[in-house]
């Protein structure tokens, strides 16, 4: 098999657009291909050869990062079924809980303008204690996507119409947003909670 330069990731290493791939098979097929498209093999090919090689050899590395990680494969999928850059949207059963940290946060930078220890502790434990629960909602989210990747996969098996894959795509789009805005909610006070210490 020789891959085309410009496949899609999933033709590009001989894969249907499915969501839950055997990870060994893939680094088994990019180890393969990696051998055949290494620009060193094409050392005393025409220019075009060879950079045809290296974009072909840059092409298989973009497509293994993509791929070989759930989340991003599911976003890249969802880029090919044409849909934007999920906007980072709060989950609407959080807002409430956002807004709680973010005053918690702005407490914690107060008290430690201040130099009040004891207000800084409290508010760092109170933010632990929100970290614990959104690594939680984390979970949740992604057993929730996972879910949607054996759907995704079995609505391509039984050939279902585009209004059903629609439905799941846009389910999935939505909880990667979900998920992206708590990851980084999830960053931003692991952040402040480090400055503490």
């Amino acid at each position: 098999m020789q891959p085309v330069a410009d496949a899609d990731y999933f033709s590009f290493l001989g894969l249907s657009r499915r969501l839950k791939i055997d990870n060994a098979e893939l680094e088994k097929t990019f180890y393969s291909l990696s051998r055949r498209l290494h620009p060193d093999y094409f050392m005393n090919a025409s220019e075009q050869e060879r950079q045809s090689s290296i974009d072909r050899s840059s092409l298989l590395n973009d497509a293994y990062r993509a791929l070989r990680n759930p989340v991003k494969r599911a976003q890249y999928l969802l880029s090919l079924e044409g849909y934007k850059e999920a906007e980072k949207k709060a989950p609407s059963e959080l807002l409430e809980e956002v807004f709680e940290l973010n005053m918690q946060i702005e407490e914690m930078r107060m008290a430690k303008k201040m130099g009040d220890t004891d207000e800084m502790a409290e508010a760092r434990a109170e933010l632990e204690d929100a970290l614990a629960s959104l690594d939680k909602k984390l979970n949740e989210i992604d057993s929730r996507l996972f879910a949607l990747f054996d759907q995704w996969d079995e609505s391509l098996d039984n050939g279902a119409g585009a209004e059903e894959r629609k439905t799941v795509l846009d389910r999935m789009s939505e909880l990667l947003s979900h998920r992206s805005y708590i990851r980084n909610l999830v960053r931003d006070i692991r952040e402040e909670v480090s400055d503490v210490r």
